[in-house]
């Protein structure tokens, strides 16, 4: 007989989800009640009435704690939520659309920071032995980034915490890469052959044992093998300078942007010792070269720094005290390079670490400030909730129930800010590259750091705008909001005092500030520079060959009708000489004078308009002044110790590189030739342009711009017709100083209207409900007679209180520290008192009309239907 048994998938669910405790017992009753159903039934009906018992046990009080039960519920809830959330926020519209607009900016250009602050950090991050990596420098006054030459070679020999020692200088710029009868320019350096061992630039194909150890040996990257060679490079020659060939024996791959390590070409540093005089362990006079060490793993940078700090002295000590000067070595960690403020970087790009604060803290405020609306708007309407939340804990709801409820809201109107925020990045991306001078594309936002910082930021966002009114709004007590006991005006009114002046006091901040950018500017265009800067064109001859050509050149040019005169010189107004050359007044001893070195003509002062006050300029029938005398500057005069220009005349300069050297012949008054933020050097000239002479400085008369650009590429082609023409104009070239100060400017304009347009919609939405709330206030005062006028200014004054009150406080922040920004630079205007007037004023007049136009909706209404409101 065949065994009768209750159906398995049935006895398989009650299994599921009876719990533990239960089952054994309804297991065995249901068995029972089966097999007697079997005996007086059927057993097809005994299977039907088990399987509907199973079902009918589908009891709270019976089911397991099932995670997936749990898992769907919370979904379910979740989803509630979300929906309340969406509805709610459709409600007031008004509302979520001014947060929404807040939010959204504030979140387009925290992630456009986010992503300059993140590349700008990341600079230098990717070398496997990065933390070990140190740049050795020169400390003294203004800093060196080059070494005297045995610097390196001490580090190597003499301190064992010292893994190995890179050496690299920089190839003469006029030096161009031939191909096919063309001159190609290109960044070239040398490098010593530890410089693939120090730093992780892949190389892709290589002879390894000969990367950059012999003689006229490159390395190429990636790019010019595929320009020049086809994708073939390695084993191949190219030709240097015109005539010098050299062996590529690796290929590297491009280097990646965020290195401050940037070349085209390195050339082996051997090939130094074929084409100069070189030793490691002399010339301790020649800062020019850029050495980089690896320390051993486990050892201290700071015994060492310790340690090598005083390498000049103990080596040179007499020397540099009769000199007058003094030196040390210092270790500048790789993380710290780039953003280094002291110290240039001749090997790539440098950025700065004020700008990356700078902008870094208007993201932040901007957040905030859109935050702040968000708590003003949220608090301000808790009043027209409050009934909600009270029915909602009448009937079972806690308090951190609705805390998400609220917290839902504010992520939910976060995530779709974000997700408009991303399309305003999106099309404000290239804007953004003009701005901070980068080269962004989409596939930045894709990267890991970028995605994990947005993400942050949401969350960040959605807590700080959502939670304290979250908590203020769930802590309503039922019975006041229910019988309508709260007062409406007044609810959270200090916070959103508070908020407001702080919003208007950042505002303000940032407006005074753009305009104090702006104030320096406008100075520095303005003042007199000593020089006439106009009607000059240059011509920059520093890749053409020296020699009689230069002569020839030089005559042609000034025959070219509209050409008033021409000046031979290796330098000019924003194109300094050779600076820090040490000088001392008629013998060598004492402290050294750190000057200027320029090679003029007889015609640089009349080309540039400078003023000669003492003395006579060069002329070529004195020819003795031509060969021995110098024209030096009144702060050379100063600086000397000389008593006045006058006295300067006849004097001797003497120096220990002959540059400058001679008699002083003449003094031309003090000019800006680096501009206003650099001091004035001392600057001594001599007549040897023959010898140095890089451009030709062409005055002439500007109604002939057109054909005298056309004249100069004819005489150019007849002259130097191999060489490729460059020429400027002065006042265009000398303004490229001021790049950095108007990026800032740009910069803080950009972001001031940005900032001034999320505080005034927060400031609208506010107002709009403060106005709502006093509608019968409204209504009262119009039956007693009040005019439009009386209650526009009865509720916009309060406001407009706060709004002034934000601007006077920020006033001695904007002193103190627009004075210290000042003082960077050598020649500053004053802080107009002003700006702080016109900042007042545009702040005021922003958000007069900001409440007028929502206060006057009000005032306006029939009092009849203003009294009636609720």
């Amino acid at each position: 007989m065949m065994k009768v048994t209750p159906p398995k998938w049935s006895r398989r669910l009650l299994r599921l989800f009876i719990h533990k405790d239960y089952l054994e017992e309804i297991e065995g009753d249901m068995e029972e009640v089966f097999f007697d159903d079997v005996e007086h039934l059927s057993i097809k009906k005994a299977n039907v009435h088990y399987t509907l018992g199973v079902l009918k046990l589908f009891r709270l009080s019976l089911i397991k704690n099932l995670k997936w039960i749990y898992k769907i519920g919370l979904i379910i809830t979740l989803m509630r939520t979300l929906k309340l959330a969406f509805r709610n926020l459709l409600k007031f519209k008004t509302h979520s659309a001014i947060n929404l607009i807040g939010l959204s900016l504030g979140l387009a250009v925290g992630g456009l920071i986010l992503l300059y602050v993140i590349d700008e950090l990341s600079f230098d991050n990717f070398h496997e032995k990065g933390d070990r990596i140190y740049k050795v420098v020169t400390a003294s006054e203004g800093g060196m980034e080059t070494n005297a030459w045995p610097i390196g070679y001490k580090l190597r020999t003499e301190f064992p915490e010292v893994e190995s020692v890179l050496y690299t200088k920089n190839f003469p710029s006029t030096a161009k890469l031939n191909h096919k009868d063309k001159r190609y320019n290109h960044n070239i350096f040398y490098a010593s052959e530890e410089f693939f061992d120090l730093f992780s630039f892949n190389l892709t194909s290589a002879n390894e044992d000969e990367v950059l150890t012999a003689p006229f040996t490159v390395v190429i990257t990636e790019s010019l093998e595929d320009v020049y060679f086809e994708g073939n490079a390695l084993g191949k020659t190219l030709t240097l300078a015109d005539t010098v060939e050299f062996e590529i024996t690796g290929v590297v791959e491009d280097l990646p942007k965020n290195s401050h390590i940037q070349f085209d070409i390195l050339v082996s540093f051997p090939t130094i010792e074929k084409l100069q005089w070189w030793s490691y362990t002399e010339g301790w006079g020649n800062f020019n070269v850029r050495n980089y060490l690896l320390l051993k793993e486990g050892a201290d940078p700071d015994i060492l720094q310790a340690k090598v700090k005083n390498l000049y002295h103990e080596n040179i000590g007499d020397w540099l005290d009769d000199m007058g000067v003094s030196f040390s070595t210092k270790l500048i960690p790789l993380e710290n390079i780039y953003l280094n403020e002291t110290y240039w970087n001749g090997f790539g790009p440098k950025g700065s670490k004020k700008r990356v604060k700078t902008v870094s803290w208007i993201a932040i405020f901007l957040l905030i400030l859109a935050c702040i609306n968000y708590v003003n708007l949220s608090t301000a309407r808790s009043v027209y909730r409050a009934k909600e939340v009270a029915m909602k804990k009448v009937v079972g709801s806690s308090r951190k129930a609705i805390v998400g409820q609220f917290m839902t809201e504010s992520f939910l109107l976060t995530l779709i800010a974000f997700i408009a925020g991303l399309i305003l990045m999106n099309l404000a991306l290239p804007f953004f590259n003009d701005l901070m001078g980068k080269k962004y594309d989409i596939s930045f936002f894709g990267s890991f750091k970028f995605i994990i910082g947005v993400l942050l930021l949401l969350i960040t966002v959605s807590i700080g705008s959502g939670f304290y009114p979250a908590w203020v709004i769930s802590g309503l007590k039922p019975l006041n909001a229910l019988s309508g006991k709260l007062n409406k005006s007044y609810q959270g009114l200090s916070l959103r005092k508070i908020l407001i002046t702080f919003q208007f006091f950042i505002s303000s901040g940032l407006v005074i500030a753009t305009l104090l950018v702006i104030n320096q500017i406008n100075y520095m265009r303005t003042k007199d520079l000593g020089f006439e800067k106009e009607q000059v064109l240059v011509v920059n001859a520093s890749d053409a060959p020296s020699g009689s050509r230069r002569n020839v050149l030089k005559d042609q040019l000034q025959s070219i009708s509209g050409v008033h005169m021409v000046s031979h010189t290796n330098a000019l107004p924003g194109r300094p000489g050779w600076l820090g050359q040490w000088a001392y007044p008629e013998k060598q001893g004492g402290e050294q004078v750190d000057t200027e070195y320029m090679a003029i003509d007889e015609n640089y002062l009349d080309v540039l308009g400078l003023h000669l006050i003492a003395g006579r300029n060069f002329n070529l029938e004195r020819p003795s002044e031509l060969e021995s005398g110098l024209i030096i500057n009144e702060k050379c005069v100063e600086e000397m110790g000389w008593n006045s220009p006058e006295d300067a005349v006849g004097r001797e300069i003497v120096s220990p590189s002959q540059r400058p050297a001679g008699t002083v012949i003449g003094v031309v008054k003090d000019y800006h030739g680096l501009g206003l933020q650099d001091v004035i050097w001392p600057q001594a000239m001599d007549y040897r342009s023959y010898s140095y002479g890089k451009y030709f400085a062409i005055r002439y008369n500007i109604k002939q711009t057109y054909d005298l650009i056309k004249s100069i590429e004819r005489v150019w082609d007849n002259v130097y017709g191999d060489f490729e023409l460059e020429y400027f104009f002065l006042d265009e070239d000398f303004d490229r100083q001021y790049k950095e100060e108007n990026q800032l400017a740009s910069v803080l304009t950009i972001f001031a209207i940005i900032i001034l347009i999320v505080s005034s919609i927060g400031l609208f939405g506010l107002i709009s409900f403060v106005a709502l709330s006093r509608t019968k206030e409204v209504g009262i005062r119009k039956t007693m007679g009040a005019s439009i006028g009386q209650i526009i200014f009865i509720l916009s004054r309060e406001f407009m209180v706060l709004v002034l009150l934000g601007n006077i406080l920020v006033i001695p922040l904007i002193w103190h520290y627009g004075n210290q920004w000042l003082n960077d630079f050598a020649f500053h205007t004053t802080i107009d008192p002003m700006i702080f007037l016109i900042a007042i004023i545009v702040t005021a007049i922003i958000a007069f009309i900001t409440v007028t136009i929502q206060t006057f909706k009000t005032a306006k209404m029939n009092p009849v239907n203003a009294l009636r409101y609720e």
